[in-house]
């Protein structure tokens, strides 16, 4: 009782919140554009708006922004949620009635917020001599959306701005937005009122205010093509336009993946190519032939499946139906402790700060995340390989199941204490029809996710103590620790000999074998795990944290000094792979990506000089695609550099703003990024 009390409290608490933070919004009126809504939400004096939230300490309910919202109002519009809000039965709880209360107060108030837009598009109707069929539009579609559902293609685009834009201070995930949109295209298409050219041009001004919103790690992720729940393709003209709006406004945002299946046809696939042939690292790749059935095998019912999407990065959510909850687990630091039998590495520095991909970003200090002083084994006392690696798998399953026992742990607070925002809630129709909170039974499907990337890089050091200690001999495992401990300093050539030994992303099974068993033993780890709702946690060979590890985890034994790069998600160490694209291919095929379904991607990061901008480049990606999703890669970015201009980006940064790269989940401006992570991503750079 004491807790159910706590949450109605809350409840009220989030909706004020909720209600104040619609009041403050400033409106925008484009001045030559459709789209009503703000962009950035900044103050006139630059000041974030959230930041004045803060400090007043309003409560505006749980989102963590990383998922898609249901797109159910644009069947129903905001009034039809209000409407469903409105309906209180006599056997619900006072938390249910209080929990669609708010909802309905929530709406009202962003009913009020878009008829502002009204008021303000009114005004300058009146007040402007120019673009006055524009301000007519616009205040025409407000002014429908403030009592019913959208009824064409426009409306419905500008009420999903409107949405995207309400729900988050920042940013947030945008899902599968050729199928939200694709009815209202069709209807207006079919009665001769909308052409592909004024549609595309709705689209560009769309992506405009994407870009507008900011850019870089802002969870603004969209998903094309695949299945639909039947398990036909799914892939529509509007599709196709999305890729094309993305070469045409050729900006950062948003972030773009596609889902490819055995009927997926040609022409899409060359539209893909076409747009990956702008270098930019877009769009992602889902491979619907291995990822579904595993999302079945895992309970997920067989049309919920199909209609997966992404969140705010590469991790899958089930649209519509579940939020997300990932945690990560840091498989390079598991290799440092078992290095020194639970403790760090001494050369590491007792404070390290650092910006995480922007330099933008205020410096924060950054800890692992692993425990301490769990003792999997002296290896300077053992005397075979087996036994380091079986010590390895000690310390970190050891260190998984904490972090497993950890998310058991949340499963239960979160249900017990968390009150989601009622914005939020009120677009998810399961919340309205069993006046529930998502996080109590208003999502019907529930996604915690514990990912752990950078397991090819313990592999690259597993493997160069299986070659160097213990088949070469040429140092002790004693000796190889010590050097360790002093990042090799007066020890260049064991280090040397280590970088030499096999690394993961060269077609070698001496390596790849071992990462693939460190993958599969992970996996199996994960989803065998007991948990309190009896659910299964997703596993992912995933790791948007590669290049904060880097600077808190010491020198290792395949040869990285204390910073060095180490590997993201389930890719090679940076400038590791020496035998190009086939053979890094070829090396991650060797793992049961697809038990790691919530998300095992690979990078391909080829050099422009391997990738022309021609039919004979065209060729290599279309190839290099097929052959990757044949074989069971399941996530598969490619992204093609000029080095030169990375490097000559890094010099003269004014001239080379519109340069984007592949960052994690995430595109960005190449000039915008942490020198650090611009070296991270000119090695990844594979030459031949």
């Amino acid at each position: 009782m004491k807790d159910i009390n706590k949450r109605i409290k809350k409840i009220k608490m989030a909706a004020d919140g909720y209600i104040t933070y619609l009041e403050e919004l400033p409106v925008y009126i484009p001045q030559d554009g459709v789209i009503a809504g703000p962009r950035k939400l900044y103050s006139d004096n630059n000041e974030f708006l959230w930041k004045k939230f803060s400090s007043e300490k309003l409560f505006c309910g749980f989102d963590n922004y990383h998922f898609p919202i249901n797109t159910s109002f644009l069947n129903i519009g905001y009034s039809g949620i209000v409407k469903k809000a409105n309906k209180q039965k006599a056997e619900y709880t006072p938390e249910q009635k209080e929990f669609l209360k708010s909802i309905k107060l929530v709406y009202e108030a962003a009913i009020k917020y878009i008829a502002r837009h009204v008021t303000e598009a009114e005004n300058k109707l009146q007040s402007s001599n120019e673009n006055r069929e524009n301000f007519k539009n616009i205040a025409d579609n407000c002014r429908a959306l403030c009592h019913r559902a959208p009824e064409n293609f426009l409306e419905a685009v500008q009420l999903f701005w409107f949405t995207w834009r309400l729900r988050s201070p920042f940013t947030s995930s945008i899902g599968r937005l050729d199928q939200y949109l694709y009815p209202f295209y069709k209807r207006d298409v079919d009665l001769g009122v909308l052409t592909k050219e004024k549609a595309i041009n709705i689209l560009c001004e769309l992506w405009e205010a994407f870009n507008d919103a900011g850019t870089g790690d802002t969870l603004k992720n969209l998903m094309l093509g695949g299945l639909d729940s039947e398990g036909n393709d799914a892939t529509n003209e509007l599709s196709y336009f999305m890729l094309e709006v993305s070469m045409i406004v050729k900006k950062a945002e948003p972030h773009m993946n596609v889902r490819i299946h055995s009927n997926t046809s040609d022409k899409f696939i060359n539209k893909i190519i076409e747009l990956q042939q702008l270098g930019q690292g877009q769009p992602t790749i889902y491979n619907d032939e291995a990822l579904i059935p595993e999302l079945i095998k895992q309970g997920i019912p067989t049309a919920s499946a199909r209609n997966y999407s992404n969140d705010g990065c590469t991790e899958l959510v089930i649209d519509g139906e579940s939020g997300i909850f990932f945690y990560q687990m840091e498989a390079v630091k598991s290799l440092e402790l078992t290095m020194f039998n639970g403790e760090e590495n001494i050369s590491i520095p007792k404070k390290v700060t650092m910006k995480k991909w922007t330099n933008q970003m205020p410096e924060n200090e950054v800890k692992t995340g692993l425990k301490l002083g769990f003792q999997s084994g002296d290896v300077t006392a053992m005397n075979s390989y087996e036994e380091v690696y079986e010590a390895f798998m000690r310390q970190y399953l050891y260190q998984t199941d904490a972090k497993l026992q950890t998310i058991c742990k949340d499963m239960i607070e979160f249900k017990e204490k968390v009150v989601s925002s009622p914005f939020l809630s009120g677009a998810f129709p399961r919340c309205l029809e069993k006046a529930v909170d998502p996080l109590r039974g208003g999502f019907s499907i529930e996604c915690f996710q514990l990912l752990s990337g950078s397991i090819t890089t313990v592999a690259d050091g597993l493997a160069a103590i299986k070659k160097v200690v213990f088949e070469d001999y040429y140092c002790n495992m004693n000796e190889l620790v010590e050097a360790l401990k002093n990042n090799f300093e007066n020890n260049e050539i064991l280090r040397q000999r280590l970088i030499n030994a096999p690394k993961f992303g060269n077609d070698d099974d001496f390596v790849d074998s071992i990462a693939a068993d460190i993958a599969r033993r992970f996996c199996e780890y994960v989803v065998n795990y007991k948990t309190p709702n009896g659910k299964v946690i997703w596993p992912g060979l995933y790791n948007i944290d590669f290049n904060t590890f880097a600077k808190i985890t010491g020198a290792t034994p395949d040869g990285r000094r204390l910073g060095d790069p180490i590997a993201e998600h389930y890719s090679p160490t940076p400038g590791r792979a020496q035998n190009g694209p086939t053979s890094v291919i070829n090396s991650a095929v060797k793992a049961p990506l697809y038990m790691g379904f919530a998300s095992s991607p690979l990078h391909l990061t080829l050099s422009r000089n391997i990738v022309t901008r021609d039919d004979l480049g065209n060729l290599i990606l279309k190839s290099l695609m097929s052959a990757a999703l044949k074989s069971g890669i399941v996530v598969l970015n490619t992204a093609i550099y000029d080095v030169e201009i990375l490097r000559k980006a890094k010099l003269n940064p004014e001239r080379y703003g519109d340069v984007i790269v592949r960052v994690w989940g995430f595109n960005a401006r190449f000039i915008d990024l942490t020198e650090d992570l611009q070296d991270h991503i000119i090695a990844r750079i594979i030459n031949e």
